[in-house]
């Protein structure tokens, strides 16, 4: 992977050149807009000062919002940057890994599609896709998007204030494969958790137990599905990421939810297009979300769809 990565690298210098021209134009036309936002901040500081008697806590109050909008107009220039660094630099390394995927940054999973999959026992409040990676490996159609999905919470304290929070249902990649087969039932794997109501399927292989557990309403087929082959195979998927994944059969699809807390596939107003760390990030990332279907040897048909 070290090699293919350097490779890649060297092919994608000209175009990452390119891109770090453009990112120096932004951050200069951010510093510029920065400079004058906070120039005009100070100036009516000092003008508040002057008219309240040499308060000087206004001209410090009007320094600290001053500093804020600086960075900020600069900031703001890698939702610019990002465009451009999906469109140019993701979009080549995602189709020369796999030819026969595409590139949708706009686009992601349904929020349907996240609810149905039976892996959370709440539905988002507050939902987001994006990065939409869809093609076909082999004969096996697949979905990936990066998802972030929130719950609200609302507390009142002894005086009858009220406080909302976010809480993380999840974040991370969601990858959707065809599994080539029509489920009768729902089996889900989900990380040692207790389902009240839902029967429990019980399999013989001890480390895959300590790490899942497998409920489903259609036993003989959950059994069918996760073979010691299937058990093992999910044991190394969930080896190669930093997350705890769970893993959904709906549909004849396999889902799998593979929590992470990175903002992929961004850039950095603040850091030159030329540095291969995060480039290398990315390249691992897609390599290993590719890597599923080959990992659980779903392009191998042991049925035919009914």
């Amino acid at each position: 992977m070290e090699q293919d990565f350097c490779t890649l690298y060297e092919s994608l210098k000209p175009a990452l050149a390119q891109l770090e021209t453009r990112r120096l134009e932004l951050k200069a036309q951010g510093t510029k807009n920065g400079s004058i936002a906070a120039g005009i901040c100070c100036l009516l500081g000092i003008a508040v000062t002057l008219c309240t008697g040499m308060n000087w806590a206004w001209l410090l109050v009007s320094a600290i919002i001053g500093g804020i909008i600086f960075f900020y107009c600069i900031q703001i220039k890698s939702g610019e940057l990002t465009s451009l660094y999906k469109q140019n630099i993701i979009s080549a390394i995602l189709t020369r890994q796999c030819s026969g995927a595409t590139f949708e940054p706009d686009k992601g999973i349904s929020e349907n599609t996240f609810v149905g999959s039976g892996l959370f026992a709440v539905s988002p409040d507050r939902y987001h896709s994006e990065d939409l990676i869809s093609g076909k490996i082999g004969t096996t159609s697949f979905l990936c998007s990066e998802i972030h999905a929130e719950e609200k919470r609302v507390t009142t304290n002894g005086k009858g204030q009220t406080r909302t929070t976010w809480v993380d249902i999840f974040k991370g990649f969601f990858f959707i494969a065809d599994f080539h087969k029509d489920f009768k039932g729902q089996t889900t794997i989900y990380r040692n958790k207790l389902r009240f109501g839902e029967q429990r399927v019980k399999l013989e292989n001890p480390e895959f137990e300590n790490s899942f557990d497998v409920y489903s309403d259609n036993q003989i087929e959950a059994r069918y599905l996760i073979t010691p082959g299937m058990m093992e195979r999910l044991l190394d998927l969930d080896r190669k990421f930093p997350g705890k994944i769970t893993v959904s059969f709906r549909n004849s699809n396999v889902i799998i939810a593979i929590p992470d807390s990175t903002d992929h596939f961004e850039a950095s107003i603040w850091q030159s297009m030329l540095n291969d760390g995060n480039l290398k990030r990315e390249f691992n990332i897609l390599c290993l979300l590719l890597g599923i279907i080959d990992d659980l040897s779903l392009n191998l048909r042991i049925w035919s769809k009914e």
